[in-house]
């Protein structure tokens, strides 16, 4: 059973709130070390490298923070509180929590645990084909076949998702991933009803980044159909992608600049360069967020599963992925939101 007291451990708040977050410190740590030593044996420089990554990425959560607290709290007080000065409640509401001596050290700790982990990641990301120049691509390609009765998977897809409309949605939904993650981080770091239940999704979220999307990425490098063909590896799937740039023209599909641009990165060592398939960052994460959202609602879990269900066809019929890799991302994240009640059990906030 999880511990859901919250209140000040003996000693400095200070010593409190590292005591609180100590699993989370530990193991972004941990990646940080990892990162470092990747750094030293390819002679780079994590801090030189990732110095302006850590302020525009600082930047945008703290803003996505911000703004996320003043919406949620302005539509408590105008459904919930309802006073008859909202604004003044709301600068009364803020004021009593900025000197909570408790929430604010916690919150700010979990922020910078979450900027450190999106930061390393990227790091380890994008030198993943220096530490491990094998691709996986043509036995993921051909497990793919061997799982779906000789097809690659994209060709099933195709019939049924393939007008333009449909494919937009989806690539409108693929989009949608990007706020869904930024928001569910901000809950998890803002929302201090419940310290285990939120520990327990940001470990399990560190564990599917940097376990998932650093080391299994490694050993499994991957590039997806979509560079199939830029990498050398055959024409298998260019029919996939003129298929995809057809129906561009009826109606957008926004990933096709996104995949040219990280390509364009990759080989032009620029800013976003890092290209891996395996696991699916998208379905994995999103896996996580899921098992949260039934955390706090049987509706919310559920209306999540239905956008994981899109996510990972769309991860399949936009050329980012192998069937294969969604499948081992949903098995990894399971594992690891396990993992994560495990140790925060074991190592979570203290009562």
């Amino acid at each position: 059973m999880f511990k859901s007291a919250y209140v000040p451990a003996s000693g400095s708040y200070t010593l409190g709130t590292l005591r609180r977050n100590r699993l989370l410190i530990a193991l972004v740590g941990l990646q940080i070390l990892c990162a470092i030593a990747v750094g030293f044996y390819l002679q780079l420089s994590f801090w030189g490298s990732t110095a302006p990554i850590i302020l525009a990425v600082a930047f945008k959560l703290f803003y996505f923070m911000v703004a996320n607290f003043l919406l949620f709290r302005l539509g408590y007080a105008i459904f919930v509180v309802k006073p008859k000065k909202p604004i003044h409640w709301m600068l009364a509401d803020l004021r009593s929590i900025l000197t909570d001596g408790v929430r604010v050290p916690d919150v700010v700790m979990t922020y910078l645990s979450m900027v450190g982990l999106i930061v390393t990641y990227t790091f380890l990301k994008d030198v993943i084909h220096s530490l491990n120049p094998s691709l996986w691509d043509t036995q993921f390609a051909q497990w793919d076949r061997m799982l779906h009765g000789g097809y690659d998977v994209w060709q099933l897809l195709w019939p049924v998702l393939g007008h333009p409309l449909v494919t937009t949605a989806i690539n409108f939904a693929y989009h949608a991933w990007f706020p869904l993650i930024y928001l569910a981080v901000c809950v998890a770091c803002l929302d201090r009803r419940n310290p285990s239940r939120n520990m327990v999704f940001l470990v399990a979220f560190v564990l599917c980044w940097f376990v998932g999307g650093n080391i299994v990425a490694t050993i499994f490098a991957s590039v997806g159909p979509v560079y199939y063909e830029p990498f050398g590896l055959g024409d298998t799937y260019l029919p996939q992608m003129e298929l995809l740039r057809s129906s561009h023209e009826i109606s957008p599909v926004w990933a096709l600049n996104v995949q040219q641009g990280l390509l364009d990165g990759y080989l032009n060592n620029g800013a976003i360069r890092g290209i891996s398939a395996m696991p699916s960052m998208h379905v994995a994460s999103t896996v996580v967020v899921t098992l949260y959202g039934f955390s706090y609602s049987r509706w919310l879990g559920w209306a999540l599963t239905a956008f994981t269900a899109v996510i990972m066809l769309g991860s399949v019929h936009l050329a980012w992925h192998y069937a294969v890799d969604g499948y081992a991302s949903v098995g990894l994240s399971l594992g690891f939101w396990w993992l994560a009640k495990k140790l925060t059990a074991r190592f979570g906030p203290a009562t």
